[in-house]
């Protein structure tokens, strides 16, 4: 729960709001500022509570003593009901006789009942819980600092989301998020995918872990024909994502594309680990290790490939051409070869 959650009901015929810290518990829910100004006047208002009757006190504001011990109604999840006035006890007909209650400023209440939860105008449209911390860190004026800071998170977040949805609306049409195809970029595209890299990198300017901004960064870039940087944000994508496993795989297409074999392998066969016995993987794994000369190794992969998918069409090409790659009927083929 964050720190200032608004449980709204259903609307009603209410007389809501009748006061002003009614009027600022409504704003509160999206306005900062306004949180702020409910917070104090919550801590200075007067606030009415269900009681026994047995107190032997009349209703209204009550001037406290130091032997006074009150004994306040509380529902069976133990939290303190409290209303922001006589009308809120009486909302929605859930309460339909007259009962007893007391009129307490918020700072004496809060006073009196240390370390309870509150729920702040239960039967009405607009309702809040208050729990502990809450209430201590308003006590002692912490409250307004920690708002400050939430703000200032919100305010990143905002910018954060209008920074990536910007950057994949430029992405749009543009890049290929199942492998690497070739296919000519107008002098518009080029702009529209520099500006989407541009827009990623600001997102981690703020969220410095966001491995989905790496990810379609590095697509841009790979459509840029800028291999080394797209390599460089899949393998720290890589190690902060450890389950998906299109990023690894994506990282050994690019790999391939700078003739760095080893790392190639590394990522198909890094990839084959996040998602066992995928026979499309396996495929690509064989292609690697059959480029970087490891035909026994491909020759294995492939045929444990098409043990688990007998009928897939490309397995099978890969097979014959590794075949053929052994028995010398055939070149070798190169990265490039592969992805014509």
């Amino acid at each position: 729960m964050g720190l200032f959650d608004l449980f709204k009901r259903k609307k009603t015929n209410s007389t809501f709001p009748e006061n002003e810290l009614e009027q600022v518990l409504m704003q509160a829910a999206s306005d900062v500022s306004a949180q702020k100004t409910f917070y104090q006047k919550l801590l200075w208002n007067e606030l009415f509570v269900l009681t026994n009757g047995e107190q032997g006190l009349d209703e209204g504001i009550q001037t406290l003593k130091e032997d006074l011990t009150l004994q306040f109604i509380t529902f069976e999840n133990g939290q303190v009901p409290v209303f922001t006035s006589t009308n809120r006890i009486f909302d929605n007909g859930v309460i339909k006789e007259q009962v007893s209650y007391l009129s307490l400023k918020g700072q004496d209440l809060f006073g009196i009942i240390k370390g309870a939860s509150f729920i702040l105008n239960p039967y009405s449209e607009y309702r809040k819980e208050l729990i502990p911390i809450e209430i201590e860190s308003l006590l002692n004026g912490t409250i307004y600092d920690q708002i400050d800071k939430n703000e200032i998170e919100n305010q990143k977040y905002q910018k954060f989301n209008e920074l990536y949805e910007r950057a994949g609306k430029k992405q749009e049409g543009l890049i290929f998020l199942d492998g690497y195809k070739r296919k000519n970029l107008t002098t518009s595209d080029e702009i529209r995918l520099k500006e989407s890299v541009m827009d990623f990198q600001k997102c981690l300017e703020i969220i410095p872990d966001h491995w989905q901004s790496m990810v379609l960064m590095a697509k841009a870039l790979q459509r840029l024909e800028r291999h080394a940087e797209a390599l460089a944000q899949l393998e720290l994508a890589a190690k902060i994502e450890l389950k998906n496993h299109t990023i690894p795989m994506e990282a050994s297409l690019e790999a391939m594309h700078l003739k760095d074999f080893e790392k190639a392998i590394y990522y198909s066969e890094e990839s084959l680990k996040r998602k066992p016995n995928d026979f499309a993987l396996m495929g690509n794994h064989a292609m690697n290790l059959l480029i970087a000369q490891k035909d026994i190794e491909a020759k294995d992969t492939i045929q444990k490939a098409i043990k688990i998918q007998p009928n897939d069409s490309i397995n099978k090409n890969i097979e014959s051409i590794v075949t053929d790659v052994m028995a010398g009927k055939r070149k070798r083929p190169t990265f490039e070869d592969s992805i014509k």
